[in-house]
């Protein structure tokens, strides 16, 4: 099957900067699709039972989408629209849920916007990525499809199982929040780059979800710089909401990631903290090594380990390591992933919770 998609895509791949064929239309604009897929066998043990799907990786989720842009203009207004598949997200499966193959609703929209682009900087209106968005997810080592700080998007509703056999009321992405920005209805201004620096800012609100009438808005601040051979990368933000009963709920979250092109060694470190109830906080680092093995492409190797403070109650600690290896086979754009993890949670009580293991093995396939 990989190899009938593969080949259905090689020539697309080639078309364009997008991936698909464009098509040209009116007054000098531009039809530009693009698309993906990034499916994955998926199991979960919890130490007492086993659970096992085929999903659709919530870390970069399938999705299409397209830009209407000025053909030849690197400036002024364009479009974006996509949106996401809703095909069995990973990040919803659990023990005792599996969600329908299909349930695509608004909330998987994820670009409804326009940009406008100028000397001045670039804004943004409409659904799409708050400044904060993907702040704890810098990552050069590009094995972020199975493997980054957003733990919840790899199967944060797995459940704990107590060592009395039990299912806990505690989840992975309750134990494992990276405090990474989101997506709303927004206005936001990323300033233009100074020696590596931008800013980016951003108010907005909640269109997708029904009865939510929070107030949205964060600052981040990027960096992006080559040092010869070394390249690196780094941004920190705060988010906070106005939550509509009252009070504000704040994090702050960043990330820094290093590669040495030469050796292809890099080292991706994240943390943040919550600035309210038990003031949670926890740093993630994943280091590997991107060898060239054949004319295929670049083979990816990573090892990971998270290690996070208060979540749920004050004194609970959270653990995880990990490892894997992605191919990427140039030619058709697609990556070939196979990734494990171990999880384990204590918080003080006399409750104790078993060690809980995830195997992902998956492609991922642009266009």
């Amino acid at each position: 099957m990989i190899a009938a998609i593969a080949t259905l895509t090689s020539p697309m791949a080639q078309a364009s900067e997008f991936g698909l064929p464009e098509s040209a239309f009116g007054n000098g604009w531009r039809f530009a699709p693009y698309g993906r897929f990034n499916l994955a066998y998926q199991s979960f043990d919890d130490g007492q039972t086993t659970t096992a799907n085929i999903v659709d990786m919530s870390t970069s989720t399938s999705r299409v989408g397209f830009y209407l842009k000025q053909n030849g203009a690197s400036q002024g207004l364009s479009f974006q629209f996509e949106t996401g598949l809703a095909l069995s997200p990973s990040k919803s499966f659990s023990q005792i849920n599996t969600p329908d193959f299909f349930g695509w609703d608004k909330t998987a929209l994820r670009q409804v916007q326009l940009i406008y682009e100028a000397d001045w900087g670039k804004l943004r209106l409409g659904q799409g990525s708050m400044a904060t968005d993907s702040i704890a997810e810098l990552d050069l080592a590009k094995t972020t499809v199975v493997a980054k700080s957003n733990i919840d998007e790899m199967g944060g509703s797995y459940i704990f199982r107590t060592t009395g056999v039990a299912l806990s009321t505690v989840t992975l992405r309750d134990s494992f929040d990276s405090f990474d920005g989101d997506r709303q209805f927004r206005l936001r201004y990323d300033t233009p780059d100074l020696n590596g620096f931008s800013l980016a800012m951003a108010y907005g609100i909640e269109v997708l979800k029904d009865g939510v009438d929070d107030t949205y808005y964060d600052i981040a601040l990027r960096y992006k710089q080559d040092f010869g051979a070394l390249r690196v990368q780094a941004g920190i933000g705060n988010n906070y909401v106005d939550v509509s009963g009252g009070g504000t709920k704040y994090t702050t979250a960043g990330s820094l990631a290093v590669l040495d092109t030469n050796t292809g060694l890099n080292l991706t470190v994240a943390s943040g903290r919550d600035g309210r109830g038990t003031n949670a906080s926890y740093v993630w680092v994943k280091g590997g090594w991107n060898a060239s093995f054949s004319q295929l492409g670049t083979t990816r190797f990573y090892a990971e380990t998270h290690q996070g403070s208060d979540y749920v109650t004050k004194g609970a600690e959270s653990r995880m390591w990990g490892l894997g290896v992605m191919q990427r086979i140039e030619r058709v754009n697609l990556d070939l992933f196979a990734g494990y993890r171990r999880f384990s949670y204590s918080d003080g009580t006399p409750t104790t919770y078993r060690d809980a293991d995830i195997v992902q093995i998956g492609a991922h396939i642009t266009f």
